[in-house]
């Protein structure tokens, strides 16, 4: 079954609403009504909380890859780099770059200035 909405109702607002839409039935089997439902809910909230603004919504890469790195960091083991560069399908030598960065923001986060 799919999401029924008015043939004038915003496109950009019923990509959402579909989009949470098949998230819910997918992920959580929620039946189709409770699911149409919830969906229109966050549709209009959007509508009402950002609607007539003009908003960029981002791809959000720049969120993703960071994700991805910290996900990289996170399974490194000392001896994997060219197992993590398989997996991510990343060059060794961007893998090594990676790791290296997050080590440097780790140790940064965790260590106290002088003054």
């Amino acid at each position: 079954m799919a999401l029924m909405l008015d043939d004038d109702y915003p496109e950009i607002l019923a990509s959402v609403a579909n989009a949470a839409y098949a998230w819910m039935t997918e992920h959580l089997k929620l039946d189709h009504q409770p699911a149409a439902e919830a969906a229109f809910a966050i549709a209009e909230a959007v509508r009402t909380e950002v609607g007539g603004a003009y908003e960029y919504i981002p791809k959000g890469q720049t969120w993703v890859l960071s994700r991805r790195d910290r996900e990289i960091y996170a399974k490194f083991r000392g001896d994997n780099y060219r197992q993590l560069a398989r997996d991510f399908h990343l060059s060794e030598m961007r893998v090594r770059q990676i790791v290296d960065r997050c080590r440097a923001a780790d140790i940064k986060s965790r260590q106290t200035g002088l003054f």
